[in-house]
């Protein structure tokens, strides 16, 4: 039996179908200067075309899945359509003398690269979308056709490196029972692409297509990433009696997913999704989401080579408070530094920069960069219920400074007489334990607190959870972190403010039940788990706790 990652649940027992996706030979080619403009030109032509695909596959998805899945798709065209992506390969061929193609591959391939040595899961996992619009740009460029995975005809697990989006968009699950990845995420767009279309999928399993062939029988379990080579055929059997059984629970819990949930003994639970662009916030409302309980605001500074504007980021606030339509969204502020390198803002090289110079603490220094940001969520919050929230706070003097600077923003709006929520809700994220531990002198400042469990976890332990070698001491029940969880929601209810969780640990029923009893009253989570979560939260209870 091998092990991977759980990316989308089901079960799938069927004979292997192994898919090596031919590789692109890039030509380094060395132009002269009189090329220069027919190169720049190739390049244009390449990307129209790339985004025409794009179009048709966005409205073609829309058409068999839905808003959620086609968002994914319009993530991809505004990629394609930011004029600094088209600067930078511009540069490319007329400084370094590189044909179309090359100058293209590279740019598109530095992108992908700054993405995958992220710590965050989220913002790690948009490499691939990277790369795979670095390879339909390059097909276009070299007039080299699609491979594509639509011939299919018999029932298989398809087995692969990776699986871009639009490759897995096209699958059909009458013959892709399964599907599973050498590498790869749970919250890469492929695997929710894979959920969407109910084929089970195990990803991020290592060098194992090697060892397996088209005859090769599979047992694949999406909820536990396990993965079985040559199974007894009672497996396999029960395999597809499962299967069937969780296809006819799926459909219930959509139907069921925009009910407002209570837990039994009737407290209610606010179930809101996490999103990274203003694309994703289709995903929370096709889901059933009550809102968005953390909207990451860096993608708006990433992969740029100059600050965003004012105006260009109250457009993608704005276009998400009113997309949700009334429902809350909280907005956190940017959380670059560490793992997320501005080249527009030079920093001084770190010993341990997730320990270091980042986040508020950049924020508060870099005052002119802030409040421009704080401006664009105040302005944006006239379009809907926007909520501002303060990452990596760690003492009470970092949050009232914080505060102040708000403030300096809203009087520079009234100054302008822009519009703005007088009342804006605030609040501030618990991830680092001293802030868990001083919440009590924390909670007469804020209107919330929303507590980041991944770190929150990882500064109490000193672990990294992407380390294997310590990820043993990565355990989100264990005492240390439960007892700081209920001191922080204790101290919060004392004066009158809400919690909620927007780690890892909201969107398991597991850990959700442990929250939820320890008065949790609002969870954000991966959209496509809010269908389950609000299910299993009917089951729940406010009063009992399973770890003492």
């Amino acid at each position: 039996m091998y092990k991977g990652i759980a990316a989308s649940p089901g079960y799938a027992a069927e004979r292997a179908f192994v898919w090596k996706e031919q590789a692109l030979s890039i030509p380094h080619e060395t132009i002269t200067a009189d090329q220069v403009e027919l190169e720049k030109q190739k390049v244009r032509d390449g990307l129209e075309q790339v985004k025409q695909e794009l179009a048709f596959t966005r409205e073609d998805v829309r058409e068999r899945f839905g808003e959620e899945e086609c968002a994914i798709f319009a993530s991809h065209l505004m990629m394609l359509e930011d004029p600094i992506l088209l600067e930078e390969i511009d540069r490319e061929i007329l400084d370094s003398a590189k044909n179309a193609v090359w100058a293209a591959h590279d740019v598109l391939t530095t992108h992908a690269s700054v993405f995958e040595s992220m710590d965050d899961a989220y913002l790690r996992e948009r490499a691939a979308d990277f790369k795979d619009l670095r390879g339909k740009l390059a097909r276009r460029l070299l007039g080299v056709g699609d491979v594509s995975l639509e011939a299919l005809d018999r029932p298989v697990i398809l087995v692969a490196h990776d699986l871009t989006p639009s490759q897995t968009a096209r699958l059909n699950p009458e013959w892709v029972k399964g599907i599973l990845t050498e590498i790869g995420g749970p919250t890469s767009h492929s695997a929710i692409l894979a959920r969407t279309l109910q084929i089970p999928a195990v990803v991020g399993c290592g060098p194992i297509a090697c060892e397996i062939t088209d005859e090769t029988i599979l047992a694949l379990n999406g909820n536990t990433g396990e993965i079985t080579i040559h199974p007894e055929q009672e497996q396999v059997e029960r395999y597809h009696r499962e299967q069937h059984a969780f296809q006819e629970e799926q459909t219930r819990l959509r139907a069921a997913a925009f009910e407002t949930v209570y837990t039994a003994d009737g407290k209610r639970i606010e179930i809101a999704g996490n999103i990274g662009n203003p694309a994703d916030c289709r995903s929370v409302l096709a889901n059933g989401g009550d809102g968005v309980g953390l909207f990451r605001s860096e993608f708006l500074f990433l992969e740029r080579d100059q600050m965003p504007s004012e105006e260009e980021q109250f457009e993608a606030y704005a276009e998400v408070a009113l997309e949700m339509a009334g429902r809350p969204v909280i907005i956190r502020t940017m959380d670059i530094g560490g793992d997320k390198q501005l080249p527009y803002l030079p920093m001084e090289a770190e010993e341990n920069p997730f320990l270091g110079f980042r986040a508020i603490r950049l924020c508060l220094a870099e005052k002119e960069m802030f409040l421009t940001q704080l401006r664009a969520i105040l302005r944006a919050s006239s379009q809907g219920k926007i909520r501002v929230m303060f990452p990596m706070i760690a003492t009470e003097e970092e949050l009232l400074e914080a505060k102040s600077l708000l403030a300096q923003a809203k009087e520079q709006l009234r100054e302008r007489q822009l519009p703005f929520d007088e009342k804006i809700e605030t609040g501030i994220m618990i991830e680092i334990p001293s802030a868990a531990i001083i919440a009590d002198q924390l909670a007469p400042h804020v209107d919330f607190f929303s507590i980041g469990s991944n770190d929150l976890i990882q500064y109490t332990f000193a672990a990294d959870r992407m380390n294997q070698k310590v990820s043993y001491l990565y355990n989100p029940v264990h005492p240390a972190i439960l007892r700081l969880i209920g001191r922080v929601v204790q101290d919060a209810h004392t004066h009158g403010k809400w919690v909620g969780v927007c780690g890892e640990m909201a969107g398991d029923p597991l850990y959700a039940k442990e929250l939820i009893a320890l008065g949790v009253d609002e969870l954000s989570m991966t959209p496509s788990l809010i269908p389950r979560m609000k299910q299993a939260i009917k089951g729940m209870s406010a009063t009992t706790l399973i770890y003492k």
